[in-house]
């Protein structure tokens, strides 16, 4: 075992490999819609109905042995994405407020829509909502805090109870994003762009690589400049631990 294999195991911070259940899900309740909208560019009030599963339908080898421990239901387009281990369930969703936008404002016309908003991040950000990469990378973050906190004692269910105690966001009154229990799940949201842009990764920058991502660059414009630079600092380093650190994304 080499020495970044000690210190994940250490920090109980490894990928998780459920991209075969990323995919599964995605063909199960997203693909069909996303496809059409990448042909027509509009999004109809009648897509992304919701859904119930449940976590024994997963097939990957851990998916399989957190079900065996810790089942779940899987809400599939019930406004937002999250793990809730006190109520066991998994929630998988496109963008809620981006779809709703899109549709009440511009009947569902992605591109018109785009044009109207004022920031250039919303700009860049509104359209990626719906693509593949965007949806895989949302199961992936959720099923990583589902498998995480399943085979390491309930420890989110500890922290949000801890939380609920304190009556606080977070333990250290820092952003919940910046958390490591978040970052653990960010870094599932980077091996998704990662598995689309693989062959270009070594050319991207990091900040490249966050633009590319609503939920990384949502995440970077909420933060102040010295939180900003210790996110990229936790973040950058659990994409080494992986080998996700492209060449340009070091500096």
């Amino acid at each position: 075992m080499n020495l970044k294999e000690h210190i994940r195991k250490a920090l109980n911070e490894v990928l998780t490999l459920v991209d075969d259940d990323v995919e599964l899900l995605y063909d199960m309740f997203f693909k069909k819609d996303i496809e059409e909208i990448r042909e027509t560019g509009i999004v109809r009030d009648d897509m992304f109905k919701r859904k119930v599963g449940d976590t024994s339908i997963l097939q990957t080898k851990d998916a399989i042995k957190a079900n065996g421990i810790n089942p779940c239901a899987i809400l599939v387009n019930y406004g937002y994405n999250g793990y809730q281990p006190s109520n066991s369930y998994i929630r998988i969703s496109v963008n809620d407020n981006a779809k709703n936008f899109v549709l009440d404002y511009y009947d569902g016309n992605i591109e018109i829509a785009t044009q109207k908003l004022p920031k250039e991040h919303q700009r860049i950000n509104l359209p990626r909502e719906f693509t593949p990469e965007k949806i895989k990378g949302s199961i992936h973050h959720e099923l990583a805090h589902w498998i995480d906190d399943t085979f390491n004692r309930g420890h989110i269910l500890k922290r949000l109870n801890k939380q609920v105690e304190l009556g606080t966001r977070n333990l250290k009154n820092i952003p919940v994003n910046m958390t490591k229990m978040e970052i653990q799940g960010q870094i599932h949201n980077v091996k998704q762009l990662y598995n689309k842009y693989k062959e270009i990764w070594d050319d991207l920058s990091f900040m490249d690589m966050v633009k590319m991502s609503p939920p990384l660059n949502a995440i970077y414009n909420e933060l102040n400049f010295e939180q900003k630079k210790i996110w990229i600092r936790d973040l950058k380093t659990r994409m080494f631990r992986e080998n996700l650190l492209g060449r340009k994304m070091i500096n």
